[in-house]
């Protein structure tokens, strides 16, 4: 993937508009909703989450996504 602009297109296309937990779980290839779930809960999450009332859950953008795995590429 190119930019992240490109990296979030991608994202977006495949997720649309907000990424669920269960989409993170994918991306992020954590084993589990669960185990994202208490990632979240500990801090342990590298990426930032909102909640969107009267929504339930929590969820993240294609962008947020996008800048913490160009991040990993900086590395």
């Amino acid at each position: 993937m190119g930019s992240p602009s490109e990296r979030a297109r991608v994202l977006r296309e495949r997720f649309g508009e907000l990424l669920t937990l269960k989409d993170l779980a994918v991306v992020l290839r954590y084993p589990s909703v669960a185990a994202v779930r208490k990632a979240r809960l500990r801090g342990q999450l590298p990426i930032k989450l909102v909640q969107l009332p009267p929504r339930r859950g929590w969820f993240a953008t294609p962008e947020t996504v996008a800048e913490f795995l160009d991040g990993l590429d900086r590395e």
